[in-house]
């Protein structure tokens, strides 16, 4: 299993395209994308607890294969060629963190 976190920050006045790209991204994923297992996407609070323009996301993909599905999306190519009019920095400058998963469950539903 493939997991990873990855941060980009939207450009000021963008937020309701940036996030429209980003939901088609995930509403693509979770209709033909079997292998991608795990597709979080948060907006970053700030200390008053309201939302900011960095979006931090937590994905997990069965394999390489999945991931590269993933990236090769019509959703993520869409995103990805509006990505100067949404967000700061290029596609190659976000920043993705690889994780290796000691521990942990989740639960579907609050107890």
């Amino acid at each position: 299993m493939i997991t990873l976190t990855a941060r980009f920050t939207i450009r000021p006045g963008r937020i309701p395209a940036a996030l429209k790209l980003v939901h088609a991204v995930k509403a693509q994923s979770d209709a033909e994308q079997p292998g991608t297992l795990l597709y979080l996407v948060h907006r970053v609070l700030d200390k008053h607890h309201q939302p900011t323009r960095e979006l931090l996301f937590y994905e997990c993909y069965r394999d390489q294969k999945a991931l590269d599905t993933h990236l090769k999306s019509s959703t993520w190519k869409a995103l990805t060629r509006r990505w100067e009019s949404c967000f700061e920095g290029t596609p190659a400058e976000i920043a993705v963190t690889p994780l290796d998963r000691i521990a942990g469950f989740v639960h579907l539903e609050a107890p």
